[in-house]
């Protein structure tokens, strides 16, 4: 049931965001071959404006878009109407969240892969391809005298982090979202309002346990193995990680608990 509820997600978003993926990428191959043919007179001057204020435009609405679908497909879904049908499907919340969560991780990494198709589209236009060529052939070359599983596993590792960075963000909306449905009034402005206030709490936290490392010693510690450049690149990666599952955990405790036990879709 699990994976019928991401193919739902995957098609509710793909309605919307590959029309502007295919168009990006279409005018990413426009101002590319722009470039290629453009003089220098006023009428080449303006059309070039145009097209990178057309291409920036279309970025900057799939990046919006994006987000705006990650929240509102939780919000409708499951705290609008439609939550009376989901939650009289033969599943447990935890797998309606789950859903939400990974078809929104899924079409942010598609973008990520868009955006690479992006960007090669108008390198492969704008740039002879005589040039292209010798660049591609030094980059492999600079790979090649490089340690390669090195390379693979540094880049593992920070994507790693970059997805639980994302899913720790998405989770921290969707528990602010749940928080402000206890509202029986305003509950966007409760959601807001609950969004700031777990940041204010972190923060709050955060400064806790500063102070604690600052009294116990551990800070002073931390702080001279960065002068002396004692810290690994994987030390700061791994609490980086601990840290991310640590704010995930919680807040998928609290959205799910809500939303189990305490929601409200009157």
């Amino acid at each position: 049931m699990l994976t019928k509820l991401i193919g739902y997600e995957m098609k509710a978003f793909g309605r919307i965001i590959l029309p502007l993926y295919a168009a990006t990428i279409g005018m990413a191959l426009i101002m590319g071959l722009s470039f290629r043919v453009m003089n220098d007179d006023v009428y080449s001057n303006l059309w070039g404006a145009v097209v990178i204020m057309i291409f920036t435009t279309l970025i900057l609405a799939t990046m919006v878009m994006t987000g705006v679908l990650c929240v509102q497909r939780f919000y409708r879904n499951l705290l609008g109407n439609e939550g009376y049908l989901m939650f009289s499907l033969p599943v447990g919340t935890h797998q309606l969240i789950l859903a939400k969560v990974l078809g929104s991780l899924i079409w942010a990494i598609l973008g990520g892969v868009a955006g690479v198709c992006t960007v090669l589209a108008l390198g492969l236009t704008a740039v002879p391809l005589s040039e292209t060529s010798d660049l591609f052939k030094r980059l492999i070359l600079n790979m090649r005298l490089m340690p390669l599983d090195k390379i693979l596993g540094t880049g593992a590792v920070w994507l790693l982090i970059v997805i639980l960075g994302f899913v720790a963000t998405l989770m921290q909306i969707y528990a602010s979202l749940a928080i402000g449905h206890q509202w029986m009034e305003h509950r966007i402005l409760g959601s807001v309002l609950a969004y700031f206030g777990i940041n204010l709490v972190k923060n709050i936290v955060g400064g806790l346990l500063l102070q604690v490392g600052y009294h116990t010693g551990w800070t002073s510690i931390f702080m001279s193995q960065m002068e002396r450049g004692d810290m690994s690149v994987w030390q700061v990666q791994l609490s980086i990680i601990v840290s991310s599952i640590v704010m995930i955990a919680i807040y998928s405790a609290a959205a799910w608990f809500l939303l189990d036990r305490r929601i409200n879709l009157e």
